[in-house]
């Protein structure tokens, strides 16, 4: 649904102060939204960024939680659940989301390039290299996709 005129404004703000970096001024904005739109895909989404630039890994892990449960097949979500995980809990523990995560995301590079960095961090470097292996696979596949040279 679509924010109305005044929390348009709050939403657009925040976003402006999102982009140059003022994550509390950002994070004030919203405040401002109607209690009923704040729990809006946009708004939430806007959270994510607001909460990741103020270092809050708890909160971008709950609000990234609730995206990746609300919009199941968009991968952001879930990465950004593994990225405040990996800050807030461990490695360990953002490595096993985006696992499980990988059979329902087969062909998103993204995935296999952050297990590659989380198996790194691990000194897991075989399973850092094959990971490595699958995000470039994934990524000229993609490309080739498009009709796109791969270099």
């Amino acid at each position: 649904m679509p924010l109305s005129p005044p929390d348009q404004k709050f939403f657009k703000a925040a976003w402006g102060y999102a982009q140059l970096g003022i994550f509390l001024d950002a994070n004030e904005e919203l405040e401002n939204v109607d209690p009923y739109y704040r729990a809006a895909p946009e708004i939430l989404a806007l959270r994510v960024a607001i909460y990741r630039g103020l270092e809050r890994w708890e909160l971008m892990q709950e609000i990234a939680a609730r995206l990746a449960r609300f919009q199941p097949n968009d991968v952001q979500w879930t990465v950004s659940l593994a990225y405040a995980t990996r800050r807030s809990d461990s490695v360990e523990a953002a490595k096993d989301i985006l696992l499980k995560a990988e059979s329902q995301f087969p062909k998103q590079a993204v995935i296999k390039y952050n297990l590659a960095c989380y198996f790194c961090q691990l000194e897991d470097l075989e399973s850092a290299k094959e990971y490595l292996k699958r995000h470039i696979s994934c990524r000229n596949g993609y490309y080739r996709a498009q009709g796109q040279p791969v270099y």
